[in-house]
């Protein structure tokens, strides 16, 4: 008795050509890693020092002059308590912009969304696309994150930055919105 085996009817239709390093279901909305959470704390943690140093200054030599009777250590705890406010705030802020940025691939482009109670989505068509750049400062690298900037058509300020990928989704992603145009492109 021979086995008779019917041909694989999956051969017929092409794989279709999704990037290695892209995660699964790309044409649905992704969240950002959870190191991208850490990132955008120390991130906000920095500009709360910046900008704390800065309001408390502002806010405690009016004090000091206004009440010359308010002593020393009262300014300093004005001081202290400005300064530990803002850097609250700004590492506060920091996480809920990661909490509410995701992304999502499709064959239209590059789909951004962003906010909660100020809700922004962007698109970047393919066709759109003039040139990638990566980034990675020294805190993304050591985290092993990366940020995308996708330039467009228009002036130098048109451009969408999104911080937060991880490096290979990054390079994945890069390589897969170089429009199929521009792939095969010999012209310098």
């Amino acid at each position: 008795m021979s086995e008779t085996t019917l041909p694989d009817s999956s051969m017929d239709s092409p794989a279709p050509i999704v990037p290695p390093a892209l995660p699964e279901h790309v044409d649905r909305w992704q969240p950002l890693t959870a190191n991208a959470a850490q990132v955008a704390m120390i991130g906000g943690l920095i500009r709360g020092l910046v900008l704390g140093a800065a309001a408390s200054m502002l806010v405690a030599f009016p004090l000091r002059i206004a009440f010359p009777v308010f002593s020393f250590l009262g300014w300093v705890l004005a001081v202290v308590l400005v300064l530990l406010t803002v850097i609250t705030l700004s590492i506060w802020l920091g996480y809920r912009s990661w909490k509410f940025t995701f992304w999502k691939l499709d064959e239209t482009g590059l789909h951004v969304k962003r906010g909660k109670l100020w809700r922004k989505e962007i698109l970047v068509p393919r066709s759109r696309v003039q040139h990638l750049d990566i980034e990675r400062g020294p805190i993304e690298r050591h985290f092993g994150l990366a940020t995308l900037i996708v330039h467009t058509a228009g002036t130098r300020l048109h451009a969408l930055r999104q911080n937060g990928f991880l490096d290979a989704d990054a390079v994945a992603l890069r390589d897969a919105l170089v429009p199929a145009s521009a792939r095969n492109d010999d012209v310098v």
